[in-house]
């Protein structure tokens, strides 16, 4: 019977709409800033393997010095590099699960010029794969396939080539608030380095 003339029809009132409308920017905006977060830490991680990638590959480098001029390696040599890795990781990031850390280590040895023809003909004497932790750790580009990174030394011969690749699993909020996966990505690094 009585009638609310003062009521206006649902579609043409815009009361609350800003409130509506911050709501909806907002939840947008929210995605956002944890993706970027993320993004963030993850970059962080993979500048810290970086590091300690690029180190382990130093060491080897110097095998003249450190491994009274042995240039081949072994897998307790190895074993030991990926305890230093872990070291130095946990002083740079102390809150890392390193139980998962992986580590890859490749060496590439060459016959000696003279005793191939001469020239510059490459032969591989001795390519090696040695493997660290549980989790698998693949290098994007097997050692084997780099053969042409390798220089000619100052005596004539092909100077031996080590690859050094690091892969830690690590915790992805993106990830996880997409309901992709379990939330875990596999961060990696990588070195190559010749011998000095």
């Amino acid at each position: 019977m009585f009638r609310n003339m003062n009521a206006q029809p649902l579609l043409t009132n815009d009361r609350g709409s800003v409130a509506v409308e911050f709501g909806l920017i907002s939840l947008v905006l929210i995605f956002f800033v944890v993706f970027l977060v993320d993004l963030v830490l993850q970059q962080a991680l993979v500048g810290k393997l970086d590091r300690v990638t690029y180190s382990m590959a130093g060491t080897l480098r110097e095998r003249t010095q450190l491994y009274k001029s042995d240039e081949y390696l072994n897998q307790g040599q190895v074993e030991q590099i990926a305890a230093l890795s872990r070291k130095v990781l946990k002083d740079m990031h102390s809150g890392a699960d390193l139980s998962q850390l992986s580590m890859t280590v490749e060496e590439l040895h060459f016959k000696e010029p003279k005793l191939v023809g001469g020239g510059n003909a490459k032969e591989v004497t001795r390519y090696q794969s040695y493997q660290v932790g549980g989790q698998v750790c693949q290098p994007y580009t097997t050692l084997n396939n780099m053969q042409e990174l390798s220089p000619r030394g100052s005596y004539g011969r092909w100077v031996p080539m080590y690859q050094v690749t690091l892969c830690l699993p690590s915790n992805s909020w993106f990830s996880k608030l997409t309901g992709d996966g379990d939330g875990k990505s596999q961060q990696k690094s990588f070195a190559v380095v010749v011998v000095r």
